[in-house]
């Protein structure tokens, strides 16, 4: 069993890598502050973001493929790797509303506990963040890539934040990593079938 604990004290298993190590990344985890849909930190003094080093190797491919097409900006890392322990407090904040679609039940797993997930947004020059339409951890239709064309229609999202997602998706999907229908910040670098099948719940 791999321990979130390691992460703390800094045993970092090895085939996880810190993010950070990815030229022009930047990091804000969003679950290390009271910035969340919790208005908590789940995450105490831990800043660091880490994922599998399959997931890692993807996304220096789709940091790279954004620097190339997009240099005007840069990806910024709201979450990645979280332990299934962090994963319980988030379900239990929407368990029986509304919201409880955009939480992985924990007992089934979220990709994030593998550390093969990276919630992320574009930033600008100056590190501020590109407008998406939504703030991350928008539970509303507004979040979801599924109804942007119907939203663009009705003037409810504009080009230009259509535009941003779009940017963000090709290099993400350049990388190797497939988007959710109900987040657009959310990407995975493999199925949840396969990574149970072969890789470890960090607790």
């Amino acid at each position: 069993m791999l321990s979130w604990a390691s992460f703390v004290s800094g045993d970092i298993p090895k085939e996880f890598i810190d993010l950070e190590e990815i030229h022009g990344l930047q990091v804000d985890l969003r679950y290390a502050s009271e910035n969340n849909f919790t208005g908590e930190n789940l995450y105490g003094h831990f800043r660091k973001a880490f994922l599998h080093e399959v997931a890692f190797q993807k996304l220096k491919k789709a940091s790279q493929f954004l620097q190339k097409k997009n240099p005007e900006f840069s990806f910024l890392i709201l979450d990645a790797l979280r332990p299934r322990s962090v994963q319980r407090v988030l379900f239990s904040k929407v368990k029986g509303t509304p919201q409880e679609s955009y939480v992985a039940d924990p007992d089934k797993g979220s990709v994030h506990n593998y550390g093969f997930a990276v919630d992320l947004t574009l930033a600008d020059k100056q590190g501020n963040e590109v407008d998406m339409g939504t703030p991350f951890d928008d539970f509303t239709d507004l979040a979801q890539p599924r109804y942007e064309k119907k939203f663009l229609q009705e003037k409810r999202l504009t080009a230009r934040r259509l535009e941003n997602r779009k940017i963000l998706r090709a290099a993400m999907e350049f990388g190797g990593f497939k988007p959710i229908m109900n987040e657009w910040w959310h990407f995975n670098a493999l199925d949840i079938a396969e990574i149970k099948q072969n890789y470890t719940v960090i607790e």
